[in-house]
């Protein structure tokens, strides 16, 4: 059971709640050994190596949202993409939820340089993986994912940025990258907790 309170995803027939809401999508482009990785400008995980990705949109699906992200923040126009499954959350530095992971081999060419978010850079596996300064949930699941290692759940408990505890359960059988998402609107007047 999850102990999630914030942003649950709703069943299909918006009955009860089943799991945490999955509001993003992040993506690991690679080409042989290295993955494009971008430091991070903004929060969460501000000044920290991370794969491209952001916010899903209303009415989106999440394999939608993940190439229209890569297109923003990199220029690369994806034709295949993997799903590598979703890593969920509880206690971060922002509300408890999820997001759902994929990975593509990247296009010829260069990224682009300026994209609002970071700076981009291609780094090596072995960096990613280890590396202090990268979004540290990425060293457990990453390695995993990349290899192509069917979709699961990586599920990350956190207390006061550090990972309290960690692991891999089975893919919700209601998680459908294909679906559109109905984006809920929070009910506070909390600015940090509106949507975009």
């Amino acid at each position: 059971m999850y102990g999630f309170s914030l942003y649950r995803r709703p069943q299909k027939n918006n009955s009860e709640p089943i799991g945490p809401y999955l509001k993003y999508t992040v993506c690991f482009l690679t080409r042989g050994d290295k993955i494009l990785m971008l430091h991070r400008r903004n929060p969460p995980n501000a000044r920290k190596w991370n794969g491209v990705g952001g916010k899903i949109k209303d009415g989106e699906t999440a394999l939608q949202t993940c190439i229209r992200e890569v297109w923003e923040e990199t220029g690369y126009k994806l034709e295949t993409v993997n799903f590598g499954g979703i890593l969920t959350w509880e206690n971060f530095e922002i509300e408890d939820g999820g997001l759902y992971i994929f990975y593509a081999e990247a296009p010829d060419g260069d990224p682009i340089q300026h994209n609002g978010e970071g700076k981009l850079k291609w780094q090596s596996q072995r960096w990613v993986f280890s590396a202090a300064t990268v979004v540290n949930n990425i060293h457990f699941f990453g390695p995993k994912v990349l290899v192509g290692a069917p979709p699961q759940e990586y599920y990350f408990k956190y207390y006061y940025g550090k990972i309290m505890a960690h692991n891999v359960r089975p893919l919700p059988d209601w998680v459908d990258i294909n679906t559109p998402i109905e984006v809920p609107k929070p009910e506070t007047d909390d600015p940090y907790l509106k949507q975009d």
